[in-house]
């Protein structure tokens, strides 16, 4: 009972702790959800690609590891929005630009359009990264 005073009301300063801790649990929940979509876009990025490789009938080994590549780098990206998600995110949106003009670079204006359902749910994740990593960018200037 040492935190209450005379009056049973407790103080300014206890509020503000509470507070302070509650948003401390904020951006640990938004980091974590950004990670999350970076990991969602790993785990569709390597889906896509094994299957469309099952689909044409060349699944092999090389091909595989290839195909592994982009989908690794997003899960290093991913362990990052836990610390720096505004960070993640935007190498993350720089990485799926980059793979998608080398992708028109090698095929041309196919390779612009091949794929655009998968392009548009990973542009989602991206977005959803964003928004968590704006979220945790906003709170920490609040209880600085």
């Amino acid at each position: 009972m040492d935190d209450i005073n005379p009056l049973g009301e407790n103080s300014i300063g206890d509020y503000y702790d509470n507070y302070k801790q509650n948003q401390l649990h904020l951006i640990r929940i938004y980091s974590r959800k950004a990670r999350n979509s970076i990991f969602a876009m790993a785990g569709l990025w390597l889906a896509s690609d094994v299957l469309g490789l099952m689909a044409v009938n060349i699944f092999t080994i090389e091909l595989l590891f290839s195909a592994c590549l982009v989908p690794v780098i997003f899960v290093a990206i991913a362990f990052l929005a836990l610390t720096q998600p505004m960070a993640a995110a935007v190498i993350a949106a720089v990485v799926f630009l980059g793979v998608w003009v080398l992708t028109i670079l090698i095929f041309g204006s196919a390779g612009a359009i091949s794929g655009l359902l998968i392009k548009a749910i990973v542009i989602y994740f991206l977005i959803s990264s964003f928004q968590s990593a704006r979220e945790v960018n906003r709170i920490k200037k609040e209880i600085v």
